[in-house]
């Protein structure tokens, strides 16, 4: 969808001021409003945005949620919603029916409430559990449910006995992936431990799975052995779950436990090339990435373009430069190798530095404020984050995650 030249989102007055994600509007009253609404945040100016698809987002739900039925979704929204945007993914998903969450850091789960964002959110990294700059008394209020694979429970049996609630904590098991974890062997001494103690409430115990097909089968028997000698012993180990976005694909078993965690597929990308070949999934792209042409000029030969002249015109040389850059995401490796849509044209980038891109324009037509689709579609033209990654040697966790948290965002 494009918006026309003087309709872009004006910037943000900061992050939290972001646009928030509606679900689609069901009659014509409603889609006039919201029209109305993105003709509110109308501007001139050639900064680059980012442009959300709630239809897709809720798209990609549907499809994973038919795949793994009756499974319930627990949506990842870590690294800012993919780089998508926290906030405006997690209201979409909640409207769509999503009660359960993850997110990399406490700071992600904090703007989630503040957001309103209720039900279940799952802070998949650690958190200060001592001295003055404990977090253990906040997540207790917050309701947050913790990842726990240290000892830091009296912490929160603490936190839980001032609060005046009870904490909630998801123990994360090292089936094998090596990275955060208790060791499985000693998983059930952990959980049965942690839940001796006053005010803690075993909420969830988890693993990640290495993607590895004849491991993660170990790894899943690791994990229902775990579960099953804690309902032995009078534990309520809580939900139980392993399966990522891979896992929903690839391995079924895991997917049969207490909830599917998808994280990049949601957001329209495949977990790899593969994934994106066989396309199990019908998934749409949730995220355009755009920006406007700030000058439309002809290089005579031997005029140049960048710092130590990039580029150098052999000959006139018709050329755009976009108010978009590095730093905003636009990868470097991209010159010399990819393309930028204008006019539903591809246009080659022949320049990036932080804060502008220089493009070869050929017979595009272009003038100053039209439209440039840096990721996304234009026309009959696409350009995907896989195509950027191929360019770029950067997967599309990557590609989607680098984009600045500080780009403004409204949902078309």
């Amino acid at each position: 969808m494009s918006i026309p030249r003087r309709t872009v989102l004006a910037m943000m007055a900061g992050a939290a001021a972001a646009p928030v994600m509606r679900p689609a509007a069901t009659n014509a009253t409603q889609r006039e409003a919201a029209a109305r609404d993105a003709a509110s945040l109308a501007s001139s100016r050639p900064d680059p945005w980012i442009e959300l698809s709630a239809a897709n987002l809720e798209w990609n739900l549907l499809q994973i949620q038919q795949r793994v039925k009756p499974t319930p979704v627990m949506a990842v929204v870590k690294a800012n919603a993919y780089g998508h945007g926290l906030v405006e993914v997690s209201r979409a998903l909640a409207a769509a029916g999503i009660n359960d969450f993850l997110v990399g850091k406490l700071d992600e789960a904090r703007a989630m409430r503040a957001a309103g964002i209720r039900g279940r959110i799952l802070n998949f990294g650690p958190f200060t559990g001592s001295g003055a700059d404990s977090d253990a008394e906040e997540i207790v209020r917050l309701g947050v449910s913790q990842n726990l694979y240290a000892p830091q429970a009296e912490a929160l049996s603490r936190a839980a006995a001032r609060v005046g609630r009870r904490a909630l904590v998801h123990i994360k098991v090292d089936t094998g992936l090596g990275r955060f974890g208790v060791h499985h062997e000693r998983a059930l001494e952990f959980i049965e431990r942690a839940s001796s103690l006053s005010g803690i409430t075993i909420d969830g115990v988890f693993t990640t799975l290495t993607e590895d097909a004849e491991f993660d089968v170990v790894q899943l028997e690791r994990l229902r052995t775990i579960a099953a000698a804690c309902a032995k012993r009078g534990i309520k180990p809580g939900v139980v779950h392993a399966a990522s976005s891979a896992a929903i694909l690839d391995f079924p078993a895991a997917c049969q436990l207490d909830f599917v965690r998808p994280g990049i597929m949601l957001y329209g990308l495949y977990p790899s090339m593969r994934a994106e070949k066989e396309r199990q999934l019908d998934l749409r792209p949730v995220l355009s990435f755009k920006t406007r042409v700030a000058q439309a000029k002809t290089l005579a030969a031997g005029e140049s373009v960048g710092y130590h002249r990039a580029f150098v015109a052999q000959q006139p040389e018709r050329v755009a430069t976009l108010a978009a850059g590095y730093s905003d995401g636009l990868p470097r490796g991209l010159v010399g190798k990819g393309d930028v849509l204008i006019s539903g044209r591809r246009c080659r980038i022949l320049a990036i530095s932080a804060n502008a891109a220089v493009l070869r324009l050929g017979d595009a037509p272009a003038a100053a404020g039209d439209e440039a689709v840096l990721l996304g579609a234009q026309g009959g033209e696409s350009i995907t984050a896989a195509e950027i990654g191929a360019h770029t040697g950067a997967s599309v966790y990557a590609v989607a995650m680098e984009l600045s948290a500080l780009l403004p965002r409204v949902t078309v």
